[in-house]
């Protein structure tokens, strides 16, 4: 009895985990060491093959950071460049706080020694090309290394803007 009550749950987990509003693309990238740097190799972080299928929808774009409690910077700071598949490139700055404006708690949400932060960095965005996507994510920050930092994911779903301009 404890068995099919268990895979009833998990079956409903799944089903309601998949009712997104249009999530196209999902990544997370894990740091080495728990260390972004600013200078050496490894600043940049890539996420390609960002299928694109209607160029006429917009989209969020959403950044997701992983850190520890022990980590050396309050803000994280990036330009994002996004290429499109003919090589036009799209570039904005971008800051996420890690704590509140007191700096006396972490925003996200903490489970242990880990703190997850969902920025939504970019508001609908266009993408006027159809095909594969790159977005790349540099780091800015102040600290010649980020330590603490456990991994970086890019989310991107269709946003809740009624885009159609034929009604």
């Amino acid at each position: 009895m404890k068995r099919r009550l268990f895979l009833c749950i998990a079956i409903a987990v799944i089903l309601l985990s998949g009712c997104g509003k249009g999530k196209i693309y999902q990544s997370r990238q894990t740091l080495k060491d728990n260390t972004w740097n600013r200078i050496e190799n490894g600043k940049t972080l890539t996420f390609d093959n960002i299928n694109i299928e209607d160029s006429v929808a917009v989209y969020d774009i959403y950044v997701t950071l992983r850190h520890t409690p022990y980590i050396n910077d309050d803000k994280i700071k990036f330009v994002m460049r996004i290429i499109s598949p003919s090589g036009i490139i799209k570039e904005t700055s971008h800051t996420i706080k890690l704590k509140n404006r007191y700096q006396d708690k972490w925003i996200g949400d903490a489970m242990g020694d880990m703190i997850d932060v969902e920025n939504k960095c970019r508001s609908f965005v266009t993408f006027p090309e159809k095909g594969k996507y790159t977005i790349t994510l540099t780091n800015m920050g102040t600290q010649y290394r980020t330590v603490g930092l456990m991994d970086i994911g890019l989310k991107i779903e269709k946003s809740d803007l009624d885009y159609n301009v034929n009604k």
